[in-house]
């Protein structure tokens, strides 16, 4: 029988904290004795449980007191960790793509899909029915029913924030590649922005052992590392090619006309040419992540209406950094990191110029769901260990099949600068999520985890037309720097939303042109370049001081002008 997998793990140091799908676990961490779990709740709350959906954002307060969910419902619930008990519940404005919690547990953090970030206390007084009046901030984006504050907004929706040591700054990530850093609570004070990715962010982390950088990641093919407070970067890491042959998941592009959920009950009605091709597209809620994707999204019918559209493009890999953390270890400090639909973790020295060759990984031959570090140098990791390899997840399920599922659970530490798994720390804990505490899932339930939907959502939008300029048809390889959505931005018209073909035609030959002249620079002949400096110092030292200064400045204007 099928198993619902552990999407996210919070250890603590008497109690861990287990989520599986809708439902919620405590275990203790020495024992791994389950001690509650919503499973086990009245039939009537189990009903709750499972109406809400499953659980996408998820936060524990430092003192493991108190834990934060929201799943597709749109409500926080905040629960006391003792007794697994629901102490309030809110509703939310839009789906929450992030959750936390402050230092003292009394302020609540939610992220949403229309960019902005909401704070709640951490005691909530219920509004009486009737009386209860949703007033729109003249900031924010949508309504809050629950009365949150508003810190700040981005323009695209948040992927990922996180607040500093002192928590006197929060930073924030979005999908148009945007890092801000802004003062908090007071968000609308903008203290610096870390510009420099080409592509979406999806994952931000400050080192517990330098709290002055910041290591972010996403669709980019390296991981920067900042100094956050100057917005300048350090070094990058280039993790493309070490992550690409994990890459064990598949997505195929989002089109213009597939509405993206953004929280709302009912989709928008599509504009233009994309209303027209809505009745047929009504039924395609996602495109289909493959190769063993549980969480692929069918038609109505429960039939994938494209899969006899010659015309149909093939899925792709996409590369979607998931987590960043560091950890301790006995050849020094260590970043971590992991990738949506990949089948590794991978590590690396905290240390400048690290090049790919310094990066190191572990394949589990299932996909890595998340991970957490556990008193600093050990790293438990949650995998899908109900995935199945290309080929053999079409194939009716049969109780021979049970033998190809992996583990749900491994626990590593980094020992002589590689991983190496740790079968001693924590063992009655990594068996029980193995085999005691695993909640028993339909097929379906499986399929509405939707757990590689980034591949999905965070890539932008592709074209549908096929009649599309030559230049923006090109291929490029997974993670290919391209053309930012600020440079996007710079070429629409006053009060256009999207680039025309001619005009996003123009924006890739300018690129291409850009990329061939920085070419032909790098490889002008070096004899040239000496020979006009010999002739400059000869010109200055002739005139003397004053046309010195002259030509000082003229070598200014020219360099500006080349």
């Amino acid at each position: 029988m099928t198993k619902y997998p552990h999407t996210r793990i919070f250890v603590g140091s008497s109690t861990t904290l287990d989520i599986a799908g809708p439902h919620i676990q405590v275990l203790d961490t020495s024992s791994g004795e389950v001690l509650h779990s919503s499973h086990g709740f009245s039939e009537s709350d189990v009903a709750l449980v499972l109406k809400s959906g499953p659980i996408r954002c998820a936060a524990v307060s430092q003192d493991f007191s108190y834990l934060l969910t929201s799943g597709e419902d749109k409500l926080l619930k905040l629960w006391a960790v003792d007794g697994l008990k629901l102490l309030s519940e809110r509703e939310l404005p839009k789906k929450a793509t992030n959750v936390a919690f402050t230092a003292d547990a009394q302020t609540l953090l939610v992220s949403d899909k229309f960019g902005d970030i909401f704070s709640y206390p951490f005691n909530h007084t219920p509004p009486v029915k009737g009386t209860q009046e949703k007033s729109k901030d003249a900031l924010s984006s949508h309504e809050n029913p629950s009365g949150g504050q508003l810190i700040l907004g981005h323009a695209s929706p948040l992927n990922a924030f996180l607040l500093s040591a002192d928590e006197k700054f929060i930073i924030t990530a979005d999908r148009d590649e945007h890092i801000r850093v802004s003062w908090f609570p007071k968000g609308y004070n903008i203290e610096m922005y870390c510009l420099g990715h080409l592509k979406f962010v999806s994952a931000l982390h400050i080192p517990s052992f330098d709290h002055s950088s910041l290591i972010s990641g996403g669709g980019d093919p390296v991981l920067k590392i900042w100094n956050w407070m100057n917005g300048v970067v350090k070094h990058e890491v280039p993790v493309l090619e070490v992550v690409e042959p994990f890459i064990a998941v598949r997505a195929t592009k989002r089109k213009r006309d597939q509405a993206e959920d953004d929280g709302d009950e009912t989709p928008k009605a599509l504009k233009g040419k994309g209303k027209r091709k809505q009745g047929r597209k009504e039924k395609q809620r996602e495109v289909h992540a493959t190769e063993g994707d549980h969480a692929a999204i069918l038609d109505t019918d429960g039939k994938d209406e494209n899969l006899g559209d010659s015309n149909e493009e093939k899925p792709e890999k996409v590369l979607v950094i998931r987590k960043v953390a560091s950890v301790n270890s006995d050849s020094g400090a260590h970043i971590v990191f992991s990738a949506v639909g990949t089948t590794a973790l991978f590590a690396f020295p905290f240390k400048n110029d690290v090049s790919a060759s310094e990066i190191q990984c572990i394949d589990f031959a299932r996909p890595v769901l998340d991970f957490t570090i556990v008193d600093v140098q050990s790293i438990l990791v949650s995998l899908d260990g109900e995935w199945l390899p290309e080929g053999v997840e079409d194939s009716p399920r049969c109780e021979s099949m049970d033998s190809l599922n992996g583990p749900m659970a491994k626990l590593l530490k980094i020992a002589g600068g590689k991983f190496v798994e740790d079968s001693e720390t924590l063992k009655p804990l990594v068996n029980s999520l193995n085999s005691g505490s695993l909640l028993p899932a339909t097929s379906e339930d499986l399929k509405r985890l939707d757990l590689y939907s980034d591949l999905v959502t965070l890539p932008k939008y592709v074209d549908d037309d096929t009649e599309t300029n030559d230049v923006t048809r090109q291929d490029m390889p997974i993670g290919a720097p391209d053309l930012s959505s600020s440079e996007m931005a710079k070429s629409r018209g006053k009060g256009k939303t999207e680039l025309s073909k001619k005009e996003l035609g123009r924006l890739k030959l300018k690129q291409a042109v850009m990329a061939k002249a920085n070419e032909k620079v790098r490889k002008a002949d070096d004899s040239d370049v000496d020979e006009e400096l010999k002739t400059k110092k000869s010109r200055s030292e002739a005139s003397g001081p004053e046309a010195d200064h002259m030509n000082e400045d003229e070598a200014d204007v020219n360099m500006v002008g080349s």
